[in-house]
C-alpha cells in the first residue's frame, strides 16, 4: 500500500476518542500522562482542522513514552501529511525495535519497504563490514626472496576495509537515487475550468474533505453577493493548506472584514504563520485570539502561549 494512502486510512480509522480516554485513565495515576492527555486533545483539534504540521510536532514527546502502538501509527500518519514520506520514514526509524517490530505496525513496515527497496542494503553493508572485520586471518603464502629484492606494494587490512566501505556507500547512494526516480509520482491533475461565480457550497464540501487543490481550482472568479467574507476566508484557508498564503494576506482580511465571523480562524492562521517565520508578533496575535472567549481557537491559543 502506498504510504500516503496508508496515512489517510490511519487518520480515518484510528479510534482517537478511545486513545484520549486511555491517556486520561493513565493520568489518574501518573501526572505525566495527565499533561499528555491535555496535549493530545490539542493534537486531535489541530488534526480536525487540517493543521498537520503543528499536530505532528506536538505528537513527538508522546511517541517517546510507553503508549499503545496506535499512537505511533498516528504519529507516522501525521508526519506523512505534514512533511512527506521521507520524514515519516525517519520518524519510523527513530522508534525502538519493540515498536518497529510490533504487529500493529506491519502495514507501515511493508509500505516503507515497498517505497524504498534499498532499505535492506544498510544491513547488508553492516554485515559485510562485520565479515571484513572479523574474518579470520589466514597464513600468508611464503615469499621467496629474489635477488633483485623488488619492492612489493601491499594494502593493509584497514585500507581495504575503508575502500570497501566507500564502494558500499556509493552503491547505497546510487540505489537510492534510482529508486527515487522510479517512485516519483505525478500528483498534478488537470484543473477544471474556473466558473464565472465561485460555487461556495462546493468549495466548502471540498475543503471539508481536505481536497484543497480541487477547491483551489474553483476559487477563481467572482464571489456571489453576500458571500464575499466566506469566499475570502476559504481563499485564505486553501492557500494556507497549499503553503501559498502570506502573513500580509491574513492581515488584509482582518482589515477588510473586522467584524467577520471568521476573524478568530484567520488570526489563528496568522499567529501560526508568524510563529513559523520567527516573528515575535505571533504572541500578540495569539493573545488576541485567546481573548476571544467563546470561539473555538481561544483555549488552543492559550495553550500555545502557556507552554512558553
Amino acid at each position: 500500500m502506498d504510504v500516503r494512502t496508508l496515512a489517510n486510512r490511519e487518520l480515518a480509522e484510528l479510534p482517537l476518542i478511545d486513545m484520549t480516554e486511555w491517556l486520561v485513565r493513565k493520568g489518574e495515576h501518573d501526572p505525566t500522562f495527565r499533561l499528555v492527555a491535555n496535549e493530545f486533545r490539542v493534537v486531535t483539534t489541530l488534526l480536525d482542522h487540517g493543521y498537520y504540521i503543528e499536530a505532528s510536532e506536538r505528537m513527538t514527546p508522546l511517541l517517546g513514552m510507553k503508549v499503545p502502538a496506535a499512537f505511533h501509527r498516528l504519529g507516522l500518519a501525521l508526519e506523512v501529511k505534514a512533511n512527506g514520506k521521507k520524514a515519516a520514514k525517519r520518524r519510523f526509524r527513530s522508534f525502538s525495535p519493540a515498536v518497529t517490530g510490533h504487529a500493529d505496525l506491519s502495514d507501515w513496515r511493508n509500505a516503507f519497504k515497498w517505497n524504498k527497496t534499498w532499505l535492506g542494503l544498510p544491513l547488508v553493508v553492516g554485515l559485510g563490514l562485520v565479515a571484513l572485520i572479523f574474518w579470520p586471518d589466514s597464513e600468508p603464502p611464503p615469499v621467496t626472496p629474489t635477488a633483485s629484492n623488488e619492492r612489493v606494494e601491499t594494502v593493509t587490512e584497514d585500507e581495504a576495509l575503508a575502500k570497501r566501505l566507500e564502494e558500499l556507500e556509493q552503491e547505497v547512494a546510487r540505489l537510492e537515487e534510482a529508486n527515487e526516480a522510479l517512485q516519483a509520482e505525478d500528483e498534478t491533475a488537470e484543473a477544471p475550468e474556473a466558473p464565472a461565480v465561485i460555487p461556495l457550497a462546493e468549495v466548502e464540501t471540498l475543503v471539508s474533505d481536505k481536497r484543497y487543490k480541487e477547491a483551489d481550482a474553483l476559487l477563481v472568479g467572482k464571489a456571489k453577493a453576500g458571500q464575499e467574507q466566506a469566499v475570502g476566508f476559504y481563499r485564505l484557508l486553501v492557500d494556507n493548506k497549499l503553503g501559498e498564503a502570506e502573513i500580509k494576506d491574513y492581515a488584509a482580511y482582518v482589515d477588510t472584514y473586522p467584524e467577520s465571523g471568521y476573524k478568530a480562524d484567520v488570526l489563528w492562521m496568522k499567529g501560526i504563520a508568524e510563529k513559523k517565520a520567527g516573528d515575535d508578533a505571533y504572541r500578540t496575535t495569539l493573545a488576541e485570539v485567546a481573548a476571544m472567549d467563546g470561539t473555538y481557537w481561544a483555549p488552543i491559543a492559550k495553550s500555545v502561549l502557556e507552554e512558553e
